[in-house]
């Protein structure tokens, strides 16, 4: 009787630190990647990935269009107005204006990608501004100047541009806005859009480029693409380590469920080489949604490549939509 008792115990204990050994491991697993994916830090393998618009086969494809926008230094020399909003959870965050001296109703606010910041849309900035719109370009929450320990997916981020297209409502009664990201803006700009209750009806279309059909989407083709593995557990345990740490639910970060509710017009754009958010995710976007929409591939462009590839033809495109639904 005492024998088995002694070995019903050691079963128990066996289990206990089996149980607890995969807990410290799923928690170390989800803790890693974590910082790999969202904490705010210097993300080593966006640098010479072959899949992104650093690599030199991009520079070497686009260097034509390059050169044609090689705006490296406009937003420096360009007289500008620094932008600050304190987040609905305290952060600072930070954006910078360019506005025009004469009376101008149209504005584009400007949300750039993952890990990056608001200077890397500068070209895109100086072309609208050029063709008349005022353009705020803003820092998210946890990259450029804006405060933050991590990155949201678009996510928080999207509350974070609804208060944005408030402000300049409220500075510039009767300004017309456009809603434009590339990249975690595009599904920013996306997610933005199904809080029809919460946007500004100054608010009146979205051109999102490269974005992502959702958090838990893009991450589960990274950890195929990246390192072979499979989603399940992985994303369980981020997804749990995402609510401890950062207090958000990945499994909510979703442009195809907000752009269900959405209500404005958009227009979807994505290059047929993009390897880093896949060019399919480009028709799940478009289908999810049944408002007023249009749709631009740009043949042969990678991630985040459709502007160089042709400024001119993608400006032309762009603007040809915005001017159907804001004030000339």
């Amino acid at each position: 009787m005492k024998e088995k008792l002694v070995k019903k115990s050691k079963i128990k204990r066996v289990i206990f630190f089996t149980l607890l050994i995969f807990i410290i491991i799923y928690f170390v697993v989800g803790n890693y990647f974590y910082n790999y994916a969202l904490a705010r830090s210097k993300k080593e393998f966006m640098e010479n990935n072959p899949k992104l618009p650093n690599s030199q086969s991009e520079k070497q494809e686009g260097s034509i269009a390059a050169v044609k926008t090689n705006d490296s230094n406009w937003m420096q020399e360009t007289p500008q107005t620094p932008e600050e909003l304190t987040s609905f959870d305290g952060l600072r965050l930070s954006g910078a204006s360019f506005v025009h001296e004469e009376r101008n109703r149209k504005w584009v606010i400007i949300v750039h990608g993952y890990a990056s910041n608001r200077t890397r849309l500068q070209d895109r900035a100086k072309c609208f501004f050029e063709k008349g719109f005022n353009v705020l370009s803003v820092d998210c929450r946890g990259c450029g100047e804006s405060e933050g320990d991590y990155m949201a997916m678009g996510w928080l981020d999207r509350l974070d541009v609804i208060a944005w297209s408030r402000k300049i409502a409220q500075n510039y009664p009767g300004s017309e806005i456009v809603l434009y990201g590339t990249s975690m803006g595009g599904a920013t700009v996306m997610m933005a859009s199904g809080e029809v209750k919460s946007l500004p009806s100054n608010v009146k279309c979205i051109v999102e480029d490269c974005g992502y059909t959702s958090a838990c989407d893009i991450f589960s083709f990274q950890l195929k693409d990246q390192f072979g593995l499979p989603s399940f557990p992985i994303m369980n345990s981020l997804a749990l380590v995402t609510k401890i740490r950062a207090k958000f639910d990945i499994y909510e970060a979703s442009s195809v469920e907000q752009l269900k509710k959405n209500q404005l017009p958009i227009m979807f754009i994505h290059g047929t080489r993009d390897e880093f958010v896949p060019f399919e995710m480009l028709y799940t976007l478009f289908e999810s949604t049944n408002a007023e929409k249009d749709i631009y591939t740009v043949q042969g462009a990678g991630h985040n490549c459709a502007f160089s590839k042709d400024p001119d033809e993608y400006m032309r495109r762009v603007l040809s939509f915005i001017d159907s639904h804001v004030s000339k």
